[in-house]
């Protein structure tokens, strides 16, 4: 077998039984802010309706504004977990403006901050 068929099944295996962090984009809420930092960006996506949400990053050289999230891509491979982000994936996802796709460098963290609704304080 290549070795690049080798080296993907053991990723594929080792990200199963990892226990480094996931998040389900399905339960993000609308005000949720998840940080997704790779080695030289950090994206900020404030969800506005899961899976959508606005972008910033802390590189002017980054797409930013309205973006459809897809999930995390396996390493190099376009093989996709939909909807589910984690540590030593790669984020997939879509500008809404020009329908350009994106795929991030690998994820080393992922921050998520749930927005609290005005419901729960009472």
């Amino acid at each position: 077998m290549p070795t690049a068929v080798l080296d993907w099944e053991a990723f594929l295996r080792a990200a199963v039984h990892s226990s480094l962090p996931e998040v389900n984009l399905a339960e993000l809420k609308p005000g949720d802010r998840l940080s997704v930092f790779t080695a030289k960006t950090c994206y900020i996506l404030e969800i506005t309706a899961s899976p959508q949400a606005e972008l910033s990053t802390n590189r002017p050289d980054r797409p930013c504004g309205p973006v459809q999230l897809n999930g995390c891509t396996y390493g190099a491979s376009a093989t996709i977990k939909p909807d589910r982000l984690f540590c030593g994936g790669n984020l997939e996802f879509v500008v809404r403006s020009d329908r350009a796709h994106f795929t991030t460098t690998t994820i080393l963290a992922l921050q998520l901050v749930q927005a609290t609704s005005n419901r729960e304080l009472l």
